[in-house]
């Protein structure tokens, strides 16, 4: 290989390196904004954990950037989303009984209105689980 290719060779591989340690740059400085966005969410989320403690039937996984809640069948997720600059959330379910799933999309504008779904979000589990759990003890 002559040397010109090969100079050409490196330095077009030097460039995709840089190329590439830039997008995982980029790509920690959007986490760590996304997981500053979402802290006040993030917060409330672990608060009301807390305060549901008593239904054993939600469970709640937290990460710095999102959060699951999750009833048998049911789950929200929420999240932020960098590139719309805006709160973000996805319930699903899947019937057992029909086989149906289906997923319903959100945003939000802010963090406090972000809150305010969470809230009743879980207001709606607590009411279910209330439900599964008297139906449970029936039997």
């Amino acid at each position: 290989m002559s040397s010109d290719i090969r100079d050409r060779l490196k330095k077009a591989i030097q460039e995709e390196d840089e190329k590439a340690l830039e997008r995982v740059r980029k790509t920690r400085e959007s986490a760590r904004d996304a997981e500053h966005e979402f802290a006040p969410v993030r917060q409330a989320v672990e608060q009301i954990r807390d305060d549901l403690q008593s239904m054993p039937a939600i469970e709640f996984t937290i990460n710095p950037d999102n959060a699951w809640i999750t009833l048998a069948d049911r789950e929200v997720w929420l999240g932020y989303d960098m590139s719309s600059r805006q709160f973000i959330g996805e319930e699903s379910a899947h019937s057992w009984y029909d086989g149906e799933p289906y997923t319903d999309h959100y945003k939000w504008d802010s963090a406090d209105r972000c809150i305010d779904a969470l809230i009743r979000f879980c207001a709606r589990y607590v009411r279910m689980a209330r439900a599964i759990n008297t139906f449970a003890s029936q039997k």
